[in-house]
């Protein structure tokens, strides 16, 4: 039986409105006053910030640029009353939970109590065998202060590999994500990857990095 590591962003959880509430507020720190309406189109299929900013006539130097970046992280983790768990997906996960050998949950973002507390308000945490990995806990388990966010290829695959370091031969994983990054990680580790149209892109988008592409993880029965 297979292992399956799951995304949360995007994957699990609707984030959409949520970033785009997180964006406005940054930007307003910056004196960017940006809509709804606005900032809803271009973030529609990409996280392309040149091309985001550039489709709102922001300009922003390098160091604010880095500001601006911990300013949508900021805005983001407080964020949760804009965030819910796609329809279907908790039903799914426990249908399948019988037919896996394992049931992971990873997510790049850094904060790790934040994340646990709601990973659990949402009532994820009892469809998985361990707690959610973040990227602050890979900075743990590596010894250091912090672990980048980019190049996010090789904080994803190492993070991936943390949240199954404790299963003895994981042979045949399944690693499930929203993003061609997250697929490419995936596919670099000769993972089997499996995006969902939920997140940002476009079918188109997520082929290239994937051995299969669903509507949602509320599908992923049809693959077990």
């Amino acid at each position: 039986m297979p292992i399956l590591v799951s995304d949360l962003d995007g994957t699990l959880l609707d984030v959409r409105d949520r970033f785009i509430h997180a964006q406005i507020n940054a930007l307003a720190d910056f004196g960017y006053t940006v809509t709804i309406e606005q900032v809803s189109p271009l973030t529609e299929f990409t996280m392309d910030y040149k091309q985001f900013l550039g489709g709102l006539d922001v300009q922003l130097s390098q160091e604010d640029l880095i500001h601006y970046f911990l300013r949508i992280e900021q805005e983001f983790y407080k964020g949760w009353q804009y965030s819910y768990v796609f329809p279907g997906v908790i039903e799914a996960l426990k249908e399948i939970r019988p037919r896996v050998d394992a049931l992971r949950l990873i997510t790049s973002r850094a904060w790790v109590e934040e994340t646990r507390d709601e990973v659990n308000h949402f009532g994820l945490d009892i469809l998985f065998d361990r707690q959610v990995v973040t990227r602050g806990d890979l900075a743990r388990a590596e010894g250091v202060q912090e672990v980048p966010l980019y190049p996010f290829l090789d904080h994803r695959q190492r993070l991936i590999q943390l949240a199954i370091a404790d299963l003895e031969t994981p042979n045949d994983v399944w690693v499930i994500g929203d993003s061609p990054n997250e697929m490419e990680a995936a596919q670099r580790l000769g993972y089997t990857s499996v995006g969902v149209l939920t997140g940002f892109y476009t079918p188109e988008a997520l082929d290239p990095y994937c051995t299969h592409v669903l509507n949602s993880v509320a599908d992923i029965d049809t693959l077990l």
